[in-house]
């Protein structure tokens, strides 16, 4: 029995370390330096005949493939799911390159042959590490790119005759929504939507023309167009409700903190201001409760009602009112999954889980002031916003509202773990801090589009949520958890939605 669990153990550090030295892009690095790129670097097992790259897709990652063999795709025009190999990579080939340096979207996608090990590199995560790791890296980031740079100058000199695009084998592409699985098979379990989902407009023909599609952009000035925004829209249904409780004597600071908490903007700009330099705060402030006690239930009172008194706050959506609802409601429907959730797994976190659902998707609001004439298309359930919600984005913003989030977020002031999760909710297998709460949320953005108070999806079902990597996050952070039968306790927590779902929407007006 001892050798079954030893075959099963995943390698400690060490063998880490000298795995990585067998790999060319490694043969400069000694073991310090290894030591510290696994410290902030993700490893990823993935089965063969997945997505690692997706063609036309825009992210600034980069990978080393350590083990296994993955083919370089073109996608064939006019034929769908299906494209020609381009190349072959094996063990210590490096990939995505191009994007690390220019925000270009993918020219080719990558596709595993086999089952495979890869290192995944972020360069803001890179960039975060000691000075001189960040000098070799780079050095040896430089010499590959001069290297095939090189191959190509040849290849373009030796173009006598014509190349015979008819040799170029052809393939067949995986599912778009095919990821790593986990291996339990999910149970049966028969959606019943208990909330009742926001309904499309009755016509489209007042919905803005979409904005040309953005080749590429610029993420310092994307960040700097962000950074650079003031006024962020508020759910007015919500200001209504506070309106009377904005002047003289509160009775209950609770019952204001909760009507505070059911919009994200005024939670995040309350937050903004306790964390501000002016109060010198020792550690950052996570919870408008905690605001309270920092800056005083007076100063709270009139910094919302400054807010809410401006007259030229620009209304979300372009002023559809059913897409802002949706937005508006599916904020505090995940923040209060959240929670539920925690409490089902019996698992704790730091951080406020309820905020952390609430602002997951602040992104939202700022890049709706930069381009207005994308998010009202949710509403056609036919459009492409609607149908690729995350594709749609990149496609006609330049970036995602995760990314876009991180940076409000960040500008803002905003503590660290609420900028992680609006920056990796839908990506939690690219956590390397809070993974938990993360993992929470994502989850219970999830269970929130099941029970038909999604946003960005509306088509989730129990096997996508069954499939999630973030249980496995759970997992590797709440070791009780591993003992659960997870399709069960997914039924079992599904069907205490249905129960509670009154509970979960009480309140929501809007």
């Amino acid at each position: 029995m001892a050798t079954a669990k030893g075959a099963n153990k995943a390698p400690d550090l060490e063998q880490q370390i000298k795995f990585l030295q067998g790999i060319d892009f490694f043969n400069n690095f000694d073991d310090h330096e290894l030591r510290q790129l696994l410290g902030v670097c993700k490893i990823l097992r993935v089965k063969a005949g997945q997505y690692i790259i997706k063609e036309d897709t825009m992210e600034r990652v980069f990978y080393i493939l350590l083990k296994g063999e993955v083919s370089v795709v073109k996608s064939v025009a006019h034929k769908k799911r299906r494209a020609v190999e381009l190349t072959r990579l094996k063990a210590g080939a490096c990939f995505g390159e191009m994007s690390m340096v220019m925000d270009i979207k993918r020219t080719a996608g990558v596709i595993t042959r086999s089952n495979s090990f890869i290192l995944v590199i972020n360069p803001e995560v890179i960039s975060s590490s000691n000075v001189f790791l960040q000098l070799k890296f780079y050095k040896r980031f430089c010499e590959i790119l001069v290297g095939r740079l090189i191959i190509a100058n040849e290849r373009l000199a030796g173009l006598e005759k014509d190349i015979d695009l008819q040799s170029l084998k052809e393939i067949d592409l995986p599912a778009e929504d095919q990821k790593p699985e986990i291996t339990s098979q999910p149970a049966a379990i028969k959606k019943q939507p208990a909330g009742q989902s926001v309904t499309s407009q009755a016509s489209y023909d007042e919905l803005p023309p979409l904005p040309a599609k953005k080749d590429r952009i610029v993420r310092s000035r994307m960040q700097r167009r962000l950074s650079a925004v003031l006024d962020l829209p508020f759910n007015p249904a919500v200001a209504a409700i506070l309106e009377p409780m904005l002047s003289g004597k509160v009775d209950n600071t609770r019952v204001l903190a909760d009507y505070i908490q059911l919009d994200p903007v005024l939670t995040c700009k309350i937050l903004q201001i306790a964390n501000s330099s002016f109060f010198r705060r020792t550690a950052p402030v996570g919870t408008v409760p905690h605001a309270m006690i920092t800056v005083g239930i007076r100063h709270i009172q009139e910094s919302i009602n400054d807010i809410i008194s401006l007259a030229d706050t620009p209304k979300a959506f372009s002023g559809f009112r059913k897409v802002a609802s949706r937005f508006w409601r599916h904020s505090v429907v995940v923040a209060r999954i959240a929670v539920l959730l925690a409490e089902s797994i019996r698992v704790s976190s730091p951080a406020d889980i309820y905020l952390a659902g609430l602002t997951h998707d602040l992104g939202i609001i700022g890049l709706d002031l930069i381009e207005p004439a994308v998010y009202p298309h949710i509403s056609n359930p036919s459009s492409e916003i609607a149908t690729n919600f995350l594709k749609a984005e990149t496609s006609y913003i330049g970036i995602d509202h995760g990314q876009a989030g991180f940076w409000l977020g960040e500008s803002l002031g905003l503590p660290e773990v609420y900028l992680n999760v609006m920056r990796l909710h839908h990506s939690p297998d690219m956590a390397r801090s809070h993974s938990l709460i993360i993992a929470l949320i994502h989850l219970a953005d999830l269970f929130a589009s099941h029970h038909g108070c999604g946003f960005e999806f509306s088509d989730v079902t129990t096997d996508k949520i069954t499939k999630s990597f973030a249980w496995i996050l759970i997992q590797e952070k709440h070791r009780p958890f591993l003992d659960v039968n997870l399709p069960d306790f997914i039924e079992q927590f599904d069907e205490e939605l249905n129960k509670t779902w009154t509970n979960v929407t009480k309140g929501l007006t809007f």
